[in-house]
């Protein structure tokens, strides 16, 4: 019964995401199916965040997991049903008002009367129209103009003349009259149109005008507003940044007990010593808190710059904040400090210097002597922005949990999981489980095998042969991976006699001069000319 629930499981696990198609290889991919150990798709090869695989809940279950036993459970909260910690996220949505919107028609300033309608006289040739025509005002509906007949004047009839000139004009000869026009009485502008803006993610525990400058200034490509190329962004870097299989053993495969306990020391060990949450503050504010480093952090961060001691709001509230945003949080506007450098605050990234009004990002760890640029809190192997703000620190760097996982143990170029055990192989310039140092193709395990690397993948020789091996053009075929080829360009022969010959007079052309034509060999052009008499 143990065995068919531990089944179910695996089998429940290798199901999430089935069939999603693949976003790099379109069609060629017959759509996800995750590999039993490689954590990559059986049909296509590429990783699950290449497929169109909405991980969301297993995302936050994973980072809950992370969080979970560490001063940072203000990120996390307990599902009600199995009490599993789930990361909250801070998705937030934020409501710029745009430039004021007009509709209003333009009109001359001389001549505009508020709350009145206007007559305009069209340029265009008047049509005609039969004498002793009557055409009333709009401004004085009681107001009648007529003419004398063979006259060029205008005459007005009824209890009083109109505010405007009369709009009928009679000529001689044909009468023609003009057309009244009441031109639209002009709108206000609209001064209430906002615009929304939901970012997938924003810095908890601190005001949304900060955290709009924040977004701000990281590379547009990497800002995580929903449904653009920085969500993505962020949720490819999420599977890659914080591997599941990096911190739960029972994301990773036929692991011992010793290495099961292991990894838990390992997992205990960088909780706490190396995780750590980035945060937002003014590099002025943190000149005034210098002498607080170490109890506690800049002002409405909390003590010790704990997430979700911030004064605004609930920072993690998955239910989305909405704030109405000004020109507050624009530099150089009021409420802020004008543009400049601040004291001795440079960069520890690009040791540039920092800039009033502008946040910074500070690490715990990393004590409150650094700041980075927000666009410079990056992994110092990759060079990628640290999801989330999500760091571990060692000896004086910043890394992502990938990388700071590979500089603690060697990593399994195989399963993609870190290596417990005292015995690996070592290939290729890859470490390597033992039991994954397999073809790419077939699984087959290739200890004592010739093997071909492909694409930094190793492969049998059956499956090269097969799917890899380019063919002879002489002889039509695959040629071996140990045997000796010559190649030019697109076109490969092998290197023997009987195949890398003159296509005219078949003279061996190994160490000697040739030409070739439409993957034709040609010793001289006497074999050219004939080739091309041919």
């Amino acid at each position: 019964m143990e065995i068919e629930k531990e089944v179910k499981k695996i089998t429940l696990g290798h199901e999430i995401g089935a069939g999603a198609a693949c976003l790099k290889c379109k069609d060629k991919c017959e759509g996800f199916e995750l590999h039993f150990w490689r954590k990559i798709c059986r049909n296509c090869k590429c990783g699950v965040e290449d497929h169109d695989v909405q991980l969301q809940t297993e995302e936050n279950k994973k980072v809950g997991k992370l969080f979970e036993d560490t001063k940072y459970t203000g990120l996390i909260a307990k599902l009600k049903r199995d009490g599993i910690p789930s990361y909250r996220g801070n998705q937030v949505t934020i409501c710029i008002p745009s430039a004021t919107v007009s509709t209003a028609t333009p009109v001359p300033a001389s001549s505009f009367i508020p709350g009145s309608s206007q007559i305009s006289a069209p340029s265009a040739e008047p049509a005609y129209s039969p004498p002793a025509a009557s055409v009333h005002s709009p401004a004085s509906p009681a107001a009648v103009s007529t003419a004398a007949p063979g006259t060029g004047r205008t005459a007005a009839s009824g209890p009083g003349h109109s505010a405007f000139p009369s709009a009928v004009t009679l000529t001689k000869g044909p009468v023609a009259a003009t057309t009244v026009f009441p031109s639209p009485t002009p709108v206000p502008a609209k001064t209430d149109v906002v615009k929304s803006v939901t970012y997938e993610w924003a810095p908890p525990g601190i005001n949304q005008s900060l955290a709009l400058r924040y977004m701000e200034l990281l590379p547009p490509e990497q800002r995580p507003i929903s449904g653009t190329a920085g969500a993505d962004y962020r949720k490819k870097q999420m599977a890659k940044q914080l591997p599941d299989h990096d911190q739960d053993p029972e994301r990773c495969h036929e692991l011992s007990p010793g290495e099961v306990k292991q990894m838990q020391q390992y997992v205990r060990k960088y909780k706490d010593e190396a995780l750590g949450v980035g945060d937002i503050a003014l590099p002025e504010e943190m000149g005034q808190q210098d002498g607080m480093a170490g109890e506690k952090g800049p002002q409405g961060l909390g003590a010790g710059g704990k997430p979700g001691a911030g004064a605004t709001g609930t920072p993690g509230n998955k239910s989305d904040a909405v704030a109405t945003m000004g020109k507050v949080g624009t530099p150089g506007a009021a409420g802020m400090s004008p543009a400049g450098p601040v004291g001795n605050y440079s960069c520890h990234h690009c040791q540039l210097p920092m800039k009033k009004g502008e946040p910074a990002v500070y690490a715990e760890r990393a004590g409150y002597d650094k700041l980075w640029h927000p666009a410079c809190f990056v992994c110092c192997n990759c060079t990628e922005l640290l999801v989330d703000m999500i760091y571990f620190w060692k000896k004086g760097q910043l890394y992502c949990g990938r990388h700071y996982g590979d500089s603690e143990k060697p990593r399994c170029a195989g399963c993609d999981e870190l290596i417990f055990s005292n015995e690996y192989t070592q290939a290729e310039g890859h470490n390597w489980h033992l039991k994954h140092f397999c073809c790419f193709d077939c699984d087959c395990v290739l200890a004592g095998e010739t093997y071909v690397m492909e694409d930094e993948k190793p492969v049998c020789k059956p499956c090269y042969m097969k799917n890899h091996a380019v063919c002879c053009v002489a002889c039509q075929n695959p040629i071996e991976p140990e045997a000796q080829r010559v190649s030019y360009g697109e076109h490969h022969w092998h290197a023997e006699p009987q195949c890398f010959q003159c296509s005219c007079c078949s003279k061996c052309l190994m160490g000697q001069r040739f030409m070739a034509m439409q993957g034709m060999l040609l010793c001289s052009v006497e074999c050219k000319k004939k080739i091309t008499a041919s």
